[in-house]
C-alpha cells in the first residue's frame, strides 16, 4: 500500500517537473526521468517505475514538443531541430520563414475564440500541405508559424514564402463562414544571415517586422536591419512616457491658397526629441505607434493640442483650418466622435475649422466602419481630408461613399510634375475628378516655383511645401499668416 503511495507521489513530481521544464528540450526531460527512478530505488520501487518510464517519456516527450491547438511541433522542437541542422555541421542552406496571421484577434473579438482556433488550425493544415515531406511546420507564438526549408536557397525561400502567404490569403472558408486572413512573412537563410539558431530566428523575426512597414507581404532579412531593429524598440519603450511626459510638440506647415494668394490650412505635424536620439519625424515614430497600440494615444494627444491651439490663435485675432492625421485605428474607434466633439465644446472652436486627414490604406480596413464614423463627425461640422491621394487601392465608387472635402495628391506625383508627362496627366485628371465630385485639391511636396506655378494652372486649390513654408512652431504662424496676406496685398495694389 505504501509503495503504491509513493509510486504514485513520485510519477506526480516526474509530471510537475515536467511541464515545468518542457522548453528545454530531451535531455533535461529525461534526467528528470532517470532522478525519478533513482528515487524510486530509495524507496523500494524500481519495478513500479521501470514499467512506466517507456510511456512516461513519450508523454514528456509529447508535452515538450507539441501545440495542443494545432498539432504542429513547438518553439522548443523548432530550436532543438535548427540546432541540430547546424551541428551537422554539413554546410547544406536552409531558411527560417516566419508567417504572421495580423487579424487573429480581430477574428477571435468579433465572431469568438473558437473560430480563430479553427482558423489557426486550418492556416497550420495549408502549411503543412504546401511544404516538402522534409521540411519543418512548427507554431512559434499565438500567430505565429516556422517552417525551415532544407535545402533551400534565398531565391526558392523567396517563392515558397510568397506561395504560402498567396494560399492562406485566398481565404479560409468554415462551416457558415469564410474569412479573410490577413497574412504577412519574413525569412532569414543560413548561411547568408547567420550561423546560430537564435540569430537566424531574430532575422526572420526582423524580416516580418519589415512587411508592416512595407507593402510587400514578403521579406528577406537585409542585412544591417539589427540597428535599426534595436533603434525601433528603442522608441517603442521610449513613446508613451514621450507622450505622458509631454516631450513631443506640434509644428504646423503653412497651406497656400491658389485662389486668395493667402495662407488659409495649416497641418499639423508631430516632433519628437528623443533623448538618445535627438529629433525625429513622425514618419518613422507613427508607424512604430500603431505595431505596438500606441496610436490612438498619439492621435488624442495630437487633436487635443491641436484643437487648444486653435483656441489660442482665435484669442489673438487668427481664425484659421488645421489638419490632424488619424491613424487607421482612428477613424475605426468609436470613441473617435464623442472624444473630438467634447474637446472642440471645451476649447470653445468651431468644427468646421477641424480637417481631419485619413489614408486610402487606413479607410479600406473596414471601408463601412470608416464611413459611418466619419459620417457622425461630418454631421458634427468636422471636414474631412483623404490624405496621399493616388497611392492607395481604393476604389472610386468607396471614394463616392465617403463624406470628404479635400482630396491631397501626393508628393510622388508632385515633385516631377513639371518635367514629366505621365505625373502631369495624372496631377490634370485627378484635380478634374475632385473637382467634379466637389472636393477641393491640396498638392504636398511643393518644392519649387515651376511645381508651384504649373498647379496654379492646372487650378489646384491648396499647395504645401518647402517652396512656400517649411513647418512653423505655434509662435511663428500669425506672422507668417500676416506677411502673406500684406504680400498678397501689396500684389493686387490699391
Amino acid at each position: 500500500m505504501y509503495a503504491a503511495i509513493a509510486s504514485l507521489i513520485v510519477a506526480t513530481l516526474v509530471l510537475a517537473l515536467a511541464a515545468g521544464m518542457a522548453a528545454h528540450g530531451t535531455a533535461q526531460l529525461e534526467l528528470v526521468v532517470l532522478a525519478a527512478i533513482a528515487a524510486g530505488v530509495a524507496l523500494g520501487l524500481v519495478v513500479q517505475l521501470s514499467r512506466r518510464t517507456g510511456r512516461l517519456l513519450k508523454r514528456l516527450r509529447h508535452v515538450a514538443y507539441e501545440d495542443p491547438l494545432t498539432g504542429l511541433a513547438n518553439r522548443a522542437y523548432a530550436e532543438d531541430h535548427i540546432d541540430a541542422l547546424l551541428a551537422a555541421g554539413s554546410g547544406e542552406p536552409f531558411a527560417l520563414v516566419i508567417v504572421e496571421v495580423r487579424n487573429v484577434r480581430e477574428i477571435n473579438a468579433a465572431l469568438g475564440h473558437p473560430l480563430g482556433d479553427e482558423a489557426l488550425r486550418e492556416v497550420a493544415r495549408r502549411l503543412r500541405q504546401n511544404i516538402d515531406a522534409g521540411d519543418l511546420v512548427a507554431r512559434l507564438a499565438a500567430n505565429q508559424f516556422l517552417i525551415v526549408l532544407h535545402a533551400c536557397s534565398s531565391e526558392r525561400a523567396t517563392l515558397v514564402a510568397r506561395e504560402l502567404v498567396n494560399i492562406i490569403h485566398a481565404g479560409l472558408h468554415l462551416p457558415d463562414v469564410s474569412l479573410d486572413v490577413q497574412v504577412q512573412a519574413g525569412f532569414s537563410h543560413h548561411p547568408d544571415h547567420g550561423a546560430a539558431s537564435r540569430e537566424l530566428m531574430r532575422r526572420a523575426q526582423i524580416a516580418l517586422e519589415d512587411t508592416h512597414n512595407g507593402r510587400n507581404p514578403v521579406s528577406a532579412y537585409r542585412p544591417g536591419r539589427d540597428e535599426a531593429q534595436r533603434r525601433r524598440l528603442q522608441l517603442a519603450a521610449g513613446l508613451r512616457m514621450a507622450i505622458e511626459g509631454n516631450a513631443l510638440r506640434l509644428v504646423f506647415q503653412p497651406e497656400l491658397n491658389l485662389t486668395t494668394g493667402t495662407i488659409t490650412q495649416l497641418e499639423a505635424l508631430m516632433r519628437w526629441k528623443h533623448p538618445a536620439l535627438g529629433d525625429l519625424s513622425p514618419a518613422e515614430f507613427v508607424p512604430i505607434a500603431e505595431h505596438t497600440g500606441s496610436a490612438r494615444l498619439l492621435s488624442s494627444w495630437a487633436l487635443e493640442r491641436a484643437i487648444r491651439q486653435m483656441a489660442q490663435w482665435h484669442e489673438a485675432g487668427l481664425d484659421i483650418d488645421v489638419a490632424v492625421n488619424l491613424s487607421a485605428p482612428d477613424i475605426m474607434d468609436p470613441q473617435l466622435v464623442e472624444e473630438i466633439q467634447a474637446c472642440l465644446q471645451e476649447h470653445n472652436v468651431r468644427p468646421a475649422r477641424l480637417v481631419l486627414e485619413i489614408t486610402e490604406s487606413a479607410v479600406m480596413r473596414d471601408p463601412m466602419l470608416a464611413a459611418r464614423h466619419m459620417h457622425l463627425l461630418k454631421l458634427a461640422g468636422v471636414r474631412f481630408a483623404m490624405d496621399d491621394f493616388g497611392t492607395g487601392h481604393s476604389s472610386l465608387s468607396q471614394l463616392s461613399r465617403l463624406p470628404l472635402d479635400q482630396l491631397k495628391i501626393d508628393r510622388a506625383f508632385i515633385t516631377h510634375a513639371h518635367q514629366r508627362a505621365a505625373d502631369t496627366t495624372i496631377v490634370k485628371s485627378t484635380i478634374e475628378l475632385a473637382h467634379n465630385m466637389h472636393l477641393k485639391v491640396v498638392a504636398e511636396g511643393v518644392e519649387s516655383a515651376p511645381a508651384h506655378d504649373l498647379l496654379r494652372e492646372l487650378g489646384c486649390d491648396l499647395v504645401q511645401g518647402e517652396y512656400i513654408s517649411r513647418p512653423l512652431d505655434a509662435a511663428e504662424v500669425p506672422a507668417f499668416v500676416a506677411a502673406s496676406a500684406a504680400r498678397q496685398r501689396e500684389t493686387i495694389g490699391p
